[in-house]
């Protein structure tokens, strides 16, 4: 009989790297013989996350939970809803599985979920983070208050840790001193080969210019104000390229007005939302990340592990990324002037950095694979 693993989501969002995570890991998971056990809220927000976790073979089960973002009072309430943590245990119990892992998301996440997994007492239980968030909370609405009640909860809850980069690691023991057991665990991805790609509406960028692009969530964190402005930096050097924004979002309005004010005329483009954005990305000869924050973008991953070169800033797990791709720049600091300057260089070395990626990215894609995730998640846990 298979071993079971039961995950637990944060439901925290329809879309986004962290609830992506959840597919890759059950993917790997069955890649080495374990069988998949998910537990959803019922809110309407995350029929498309059960429906891809049914396709990839998981048996997901649906419950009336409520995720942070439903909280008004956030993680305080988590910590009290004793009702809630019941409800969690007896869904343990009932399934019984070997190990229990929750998706933490960031330290203020899922304290509830791990409660009851703690309290049913029926496997071993980890939590993952991908954003400790911990860096400006004394920054952030009653931080410090909050900052003294997540060390007492964490001091009273004992659990396998798991981070997603050494950057998380670092950011984590700079503020908790947390007596368990804490693993960093990168991330895996599937790499299926992309065709190559051009929208009839692109076909005049079919010249010898190159293509910088962004894929993903057009939010503040992304920090695409600062991917802008180094781009317009750029052409005032007198550097000529062409931008490609694949996604949409909140931003997108003050986006495209900068860029009719200040970008030349036909030298960029915004796909809008995509159910397919991975198919944009064969255009791109340089990917950017300018992001605020980050644990291990799954998206960067992706990217680099299809041999494409990127310019990133030194969020955490840029360093973890560029430990395996030589063909990854990062930006000396979060400015116009040294992002700019890095794409500069980049778009100059750009046929070095492509044949780097050739050479590389096979080798990439075997490091950041969902079997050696799913292997050393498992070893996380005690269970390896």
């Amino acid at each position: 009989m298979s071993k079971r693993l039961l995950l637990i989501s944060s439901n925290s969002s329809d879309r986004g790297g962290g609830e992506r995570y959840l597919i890759y890991l059950t993917q790997g998971l069955h890649q080495i013989g374990w069988d998949v056990y998910v537990l959803l809220s019922n809110l309407s927000y995350m029929d498309n996350w059960a429906k891809e976790l049914i396709a990839q073979g998981a048996t997901v089960y649906r419950q009336n939970l409520l995720g942070l973002k439903h909280r008004p009072l956030r993680f305080l309430q988590s910590i009290t809803d004793t009702k809630q943590q019941r409800e969690v245990a007896k869904i343990c119990q009932d399934i019984a599985p070997d190990a229990i892992l929750v998706n933490q998301q960031y330290d203020e996440d899922g304290l509830d979920y791990l409660a009851g997994a703690l309290m049913a007492n029926v496997a071993p239980v980890g939590g993952v983070i991908h954003l400790p968030m911990t860096a400006n909370k004394a920054q952030r609405p009653l931080g410090n208050l909050r900052g003294r009640l997540l060390k007492w909860w964490y001091k009273k809850h004992s659990y396998s840790l798991i981070l997603v980069s050494k950057g998380c690691q670092k950011e984590w023991e700079n503020y908790y001193n947390y007596p368990c057991s804490i693993q960093v665990v990168h991330h895996g991805c599937s790499f299926p080969n992309l065709e190559s790609f051009y929208p009839t509406t692109l076909n005049d960028w079919k010249d010898s210019l190159p293509i910088i692009g962004f894929s993903g969530q057009f939010v503040f964190q992304k920090n695409l104000q600062l991917l802008i402005d180094a781009w317009l930096w750029t052409i005032k050097k007198g550097i000529k390229s062409k931008l490609l924004l694949i996604g949409d979002g909140p931003e997108r309005n003050n986006i495209e007005n900068q860029l009719r004010q200040y970008a030349p005329e036909n030298t960029w483009y915004i796909t809008g939302w995509l159910e397919h954005p991975e198919a944009y990305l064969s255009m791109l000869d340089i990917y950017v990340m300018t992001s605020h924050f980050e644990g291990l973008p799954l998206a960067l991953i992706e990217v680099v592990g299809r041999a494409i070169p990127a310019v990133v800033t030194n969020f955490n797990g840029a360093s973890d990324v560029l430990d395996h791709a030589s063909w990854v720049k990062i930006a000396p600091s979060p400015s116009p002037e040294s992002v700019g300057q890095t794409l500069i260089e980049s778009i100059n070395q750009l046929s070095y950095l492509k044949q780097q990626a050739n050479n590389g990215y096979q080798n990439f894609q075997k490091y950041f694979s969902l079997d050696r995730m799913a292997n050393e998640t498992l070893k996380a846990l005690g269970l390896a």
